[in-house]
């Protein structure tokens, strides 16, 4: 079965995205289909949810299409603007973050392994 990627395009949306973390665990990821390296870092992230048996809920930002989006996920997540950039969110806080080639299938195991999986 084929798992969705949410894509998230206004900040209302990625505020209600924040708040799902305190049910489940949500990454978002920051993409710009214009970079090599984040084209490559998203294909890493399908393949991983492809893989996952995991429930979470898994989000993208397109940074050039949703650049206020793109500006509050680091307001209100308090990280540094990257792309790629993949950020785990649990409770509301981000738990984990990384970018470009640590954004890959093995670094995703080993995260969710670290702080989903109980």
């Amino acid at each position: 079965m084929a798992k969705k990627v949410k894509k998230i395009v206004d900040v209302a949306d990625l505020e209600k995205v924040i708040k799902r973390s305190t049910k489940k665990p949500v990454f978002i990821f920051k993409h710009d289909e214009t970079i090599q390296e984040s084209e490559d870092a998203y294909e890493e992230y399908l393949d991983f949810i492809e893989g996952s048996e995991e429930d979470i809920l898994y989000t993208v930002v397109y940074v050039r299409e949703d650049v206020e989006v793109s500006e509050a996920v680091e307001e209100l997540l308090e990280v540094a603007h990257e792309v790629p950039q993949l950020i785990l969110v649990m409770d509301e806080e981000v738990v984990w973050d990384d970018i470009k080639d640590n954004i890959n299938y093995d670094n995703l195991t080993e995260v969710v392994d670290e702080f989903v999986t109980e």
